[in-house]
C-alpha cells in the first residue's frame, strides 16, 4: 500500500512547478557565475565567455519542469510560441523599430559629446569575445540574452503565474526574482561593480520595468516569444555596446521607463471603464 502511494504522489516538480523553475534556472546560472567570480578573485581559471552561458539558467529550468510536468505536448507548445511569427505588424514594429530608434539615439548622443560619428562596427564588439561583427553579436544576443532568457521568464514564469486579466502584478513578481538573479554579475562584471550596493536597488527597479514592458509586449502579441526574444536582444545589442556607454545608456533607459508608465497609465484607464 506504502509503495502504490509513492508512485501515486505527484513528484516536487508537479506540486510546486514555479518554485522549482526559479531554483533550477538560479542554481544553473549562479553555478557559471561563481566559478566567473572564483576566475576574478584569481581562485581558479576558466574561460570568461561562459558568461554567456549562464544566459541558458532560465531555458533550463523551463524545459526541465515542463518536460517533468507536460512532457512532449509541453514542448511542443513552448516550441510554437517560440516561433510564432504570425502576429500583427505593430507589434513587430515595437520588437525591432524601437530598439533600432534607440539604436539612433545612441549614436546622436554619442556623436554630440565627442565631435564625431561613432564607428557603427562597435555595435560588433561584446565583453569577453572582443569584435565578432555586427551580424555575430545579433546572433549572439538572440541566442542568450534573447531566448535563452525569455524562454524561462516570459514563456514559463509569467506564461504560469498571468491570467487574462491579471498580469501586471505576475510581470513585477518575476521582475524582483530576475533583477536578483543577475547578483553574481556584481562580484566580477566591472561595469555591474561600478554600481556598487546602492546601485543594484535602481538596476532592480529597471529590471523591473523591463519585466513590465516585455510581459506588455508577450502578452499583446498573442503569447509570441520570438517577439520578446526579438526585442530583448536587439535592446541588448545597443544597449551593451560601447557607442551606447554613458549617457546613452542612461537616456535610452529612461525612454524605455517612459514607455512602462504610459502602458500602465492605459491598463489603469482600462480597469476604470471595465469597473463602469
Amino acid at each position: 500500500m506504502t509503495g502504490q502511494t509513492e508512485v501515486l504522489r505527484p513528484s516536487l516538480l508537479a506540486r510546486y512547478p514555479i518554485s522549482a523553475y526559479f531554483v533550477i534556472a538560479y542554481a544553473f546560472s549562479w553555478a557559471i557565475g561563481g566559478l566567473l567570480i572564483a576566475d576574478y578573485y584569481g581562485w581558479l581559471s576558466v574561460p570568461q565567455a561562459i558568461y554567456y552561458l549562464s544566459a541558458f539558467g532560465p531555458t533550463v529550468g523551463a524545459v526541465v519542469v515542463i518536460s517533468a510536468t507536460e512532457g512532449r505536448a509541453g514542448l511542443s507548445n513552448l516550441l510554437r510560441r517560440m516561433l510564432r511569427v504570425g502576429v500583427d505588424v505593430r507589434w513587430w514594429l515595437v520588437a525591432v523599430g524601437m530598439p533600432l530608434a534607440l539604436g539612433v539615439v545612441a549614436i546622436l548622443i554619442y556623436w554630440a559629446e565627442r565631435g564625431a560619428p561613432p564607428d557603427l562596427a562597435r555595435f560588433g564588439e561584446v565583453d569577453y569575445l572582443g569584435q565578432i561583427g555586427v551580424g555575430a553579436a545579433l546572433l549572439l544576443w538572440l541566442a542568450t540574452y534573447g531566448f535563452g532568457e525569455e524562454i524561462g521568464w516570459r514563456g514559463f514564469a509569467l506564461q504560469r503565474m498571468m491570467t487574462p486579466t491579471r498580469w501586471i502584478q505576475p510581470a513585477v513578481i518575476i521582475g524582483v526574482l530576475w533583477s536578483f538573479w543577475h547578483l553574481p554579475y556584481f562580484f566580477f562584471k566591472p561595469n555591474f561593480m561600478a554600481l556598487g550596493a546602492g546601485g543594484f536597488v535602481f538596476f532592480s527597479l529597471s529590471i523591473t520595468l523591463g519585466s513590465l514592458f516585455m510581459s506588455w509586449l508577450y502578452r499583446g502579441s498573442g503569447q509570441s516569444l520570438l517577439i520578446v526574444a526579438v526585442w530583448h536582444a536587439l535592446f541588448d545589442f545597443v544597449s551593451a555596446s560601447p557607442i551606447a556607454e554613458g549617457t546613452a545608456n542612461a537616456v535610452i533607459s529612461g525612454l524605455v521607463v517612459a514607455a512602462v508608465i504610459s502602458i500602465l497609465r492605459a491598463e489603469a484607464r482600462r480597469a476604470r471603464k471595465a469597473a463602469l
